[in-house]
């Protein structure tokens, strides 16, 4: 089983990672013209909302501790991987 600390210290360096990721799409933003770009902005918008809210979780999930720790474990897990689903569809979707 994976140990709090190394389960945070992952979740940060993903969050790092997927900040990254996410200015690329931005600066990708200038390069598209038309009605895809208010498409794609409102996707990036979309991203940035889950984002916000997997950072609430992962907030809760630092400061709490015993059998609440594990059940805010499961919570911000499946909002990482919600979260990753749809950075994945944007992507696929813009190529």
């Amino acid at each position: 089983m994976e140990k709090r600390s190394e389960y945070i210290e992952k979740l940060e360096k993903s969050l790092t990672e997927y900040d990254a990721k996410l200015d690329k799409m931005k600066a990708k933003a200038a390069l598209i013209q038309g009605d895809l770009k208010a498409e794609y902005l409102s996707q990036v918008a979309n991203l940035e909302e889950k984002r916000d809210e997997f950072v609430v979780k992962y907030g809760q999930l630092k400061e709490s501790s015993g059998h609440a720790w594990d059940d805010i474990k499961v919570g911000t897990h499946k909002t990482w991987s919600t979260l990753e689903d749809s950075f994945e569809k944007v992507v696929s979707r813009f190529k």
